[in-house]
């Protein structure tokens, strides 16, 4: 019975910690700029971007991501969205690499980068807003908004919750799409690698189906799986380095295709 007791008290305490490292970092988000977006499309109603999560950059090597970016580059994907866990220690030598890569086949400026929970570890939340800025806000490209969540810590927050509320409130676009590293459900598996609380979890599944959100998409479980739920697409894309799990064990991106009448997803192999 003590030893329950202890476990109890024991993650409490770290929820708590959690929490309150996740206040800290929203309050200071609020204060930083967006990333830098300088998107060109023939046609704002028609397009294709790249979406991967879990890079997981050790050190200088983005040599997987170089060959993610060329395949994208060739698609003529007109930008990438990244679903966390850029770095896999935050380090500032692994956002560096990353920075370069997107700069070396055009897309330094054509970049939404989200946090994940490898990005903050160490100084990483230093290192990663001296690049891209806030951690969570949003951008308009063609028809669609796309809504950043921090959910670094594995939850999202009463303030990010209310403020998700006002993003899905002010959203005229014709496809609007939420992105995060933490997925409040991963379709098909029986993981713990999701949002930490269910309610919590469940809460956001609802207001995405009560806005009529495109897709919800994220990180964290490596692997692909995707799945319709509520009128919501909600798709895992982490196949962008970390170790592999089913059901898809390749390293892959997945290219979103947006049109005036639907969105469609494939999932792209890489070598």
């Amino acid at each position: 019975m003590r030893r329950i007791a202890f476990l109890i008290i024991f993650v409490t305490l770290l929820g708590c910690e959690s929490k309150s490292v996740w206040d800290q970092r929203f309050k200071e988000s609020v204060k930083l700029s967006q990333p830098t977006l300088s998107v060109g499309l023939a046609d704002p109603n028609t397009f294709t971007f790249a979406m991967v999560g879990d890079l997981h950059i050790g050190g200088s090597d983005a040599t997987r991501f170089r060959n993610l970016l060329q395949a994208a580059q060739a698609e003529g994907d007109s930008f990438i969205v990244l679903l966390g866990d850029i770095a896999d220690k935050g380090e500032a030598e692994s956002f560096l690499a990353a920075q370069n890569a997107l700069k070396d086949f055009g897309y330094e400026n054509k970049v939404i980068p989200i946090l994940g929970n490898h990005d903050i570890f160490g100084n990483g939340w230093t290192e990663y807003q001296k690049i891209w800025g806030a951690s969570h806000y949003s951008v308009d490209i063609g028809n669609s908004r796309f809504i950043a969540l921090d959910t670094a810590d594995g939850i999202v927050g009463e303030d990010q919750f209310e403020w998700l509320v006002d993003e899905l409130e002010r959203s005229p676009n014709s496809h609007t799409f939420i992105l995060s590293h933490y997925m409040p459900v991963v379709p098909g598996q029986q993981t713990y690698l999701r949002l930490a609380n269910q309610l919590e979890a469940e809460r956001v599944m609802n207001l995405a189906s009560k806005k009529s959100v495109s897709g919800f998409y994220g990180g964290h479980y490596h692997s692909f799986c995707q799945e319709r739920i509520a009128g919501v697409d909600y798709v895992v894309a982490g196949g962008g380095g970390g170790r592999r799990m089913k059901p898809v064990e390749d390293y892959f991106f997945v290219q979103v295709s947006v049109s005036a009448t639907g969105v469609q997803t494939q999932l792209k192999i890489i070598p």
